[in-house]
């Protein structure tokens, strides 16, 4: 006979036994596979269910970015300094990844948002939205990786054996945007202003980011660039993407070291919070 598993409610902080809390997250997180994959499909067909061009907008966004600063930049409109790649190769590859980052940040929000309403009336495992959107940030990132693919192709880019490291770069810069969303997820779902102030910050953020321009070497952008932790890993993937060399490797270690305990710190604080925010929103 199947029994219903047994949940014990206390007073006592969860995390008084952080051997017990962590092994009890990392087994509910392997018991929401399953439901992840189909809210993952569920999600893919929803977006994309009555839409004429489908899966080519997710490649449209930086298309048309590329487009619009490389007529800015033939019209001398925008000075833009010589870059060490073609500047059509140089900005579509930085679109593609920016587009990668903030559709990395954004997926837990939606995923989450999207589960609300289900996750209020039953029991179900806390983490399969976060895995869920995860999921789709890996499909997207995947698409995106084909059209740079395609622009080397266009470019005539020669193969170098350290292209290879490409997709490893790109997946640090997935878990670094994964770790902030997740953190917001909490603060998202009690209040819808999140997610708009986050979409407001990221379009400011990405004229920060060397995505259109190369690293700044004057006083005072060259510090905002560098305290910019996405810098170092969107450089060292769009470098890997396009030339198969890195001159520095350690700011990109220390970012992607960072982007993990980000993750890590924010799945923590998502487990923590989110019975608390579920009973705020179903209340």
């Amino acid at each position: 006979m199947n029994l219903l598993e047994e949940t014990v409610y206390s007073y006592r902080s969860r995390i008084r036994h952080p051997g017990q809390f962590l092994l009890a997250m990392a087994r509910d997180v392997w018991r929401s596979r399953e439901l992840a994959g189909q809210l993952f499909q569920r999600e893919i067909r929803q977006r994309y269910r009555q839409s004429v061009l489908g899966f080519l907008w997710i490649v449209i966004p930086p298309i048309v970015t590329t487009m619009i600063f490389v007529m800015l930049q033939q019209n001398s409109i925008l000075n833009i300094k010589t870059t060490d790649i073609p500047y059509p190769l140089y900005v579509m590859l930085g679109a593609v990844l920016w587009q990668v980052f903030t559709e990395s940040v954004l997926a837990p929000l939606k995923a989450f948002d999207s589960c609300i309403s289900i996750m209020i009336k039953i029991n179900m495992p806390r983490e399969a939205p976060i895995l869920a959107g995860m999921a789709q940030v890996l499909f997207f990132m995947g698409l995106q990786l084909l059209l740079a693919a395609g622009c080397l192709l266009w470019f005539g880019v020669a193969f170098a054996p350290g292209m290879v490291l490409a997709p490893l770069a790109v997946v640090a810069l997935v878990i670094m945007g994964t770790g902030l969303g997740v953190f917001l997820v909490p603060l998202g779902g009690l209040f819808k202003d999140v997610a708009e102030g986050v979409g407001m910050l990221l379009r400011l953020l990405f004229f920060l980011t060397p995505i259109v321009y190369p690293p700044p070497t004057g006083w005072p952008w060259s510090l905002v660039v560098s305290l910019n932790p996405v810098v170092p890993l969107l450089t060292t993937a769009r470098d890997l993407l396009a030339k198969g060399v890195v001159q520095d490797w350690t700011p990109f270690w220390l970012a992607a070291g960072g982007g993990v305990v980000l993750l890590l710190l924010g799945l923590l604080f998502y487990r923590i919070t989110i019975p608390v925010v579920l009973e705020r929103l179903g209340a």
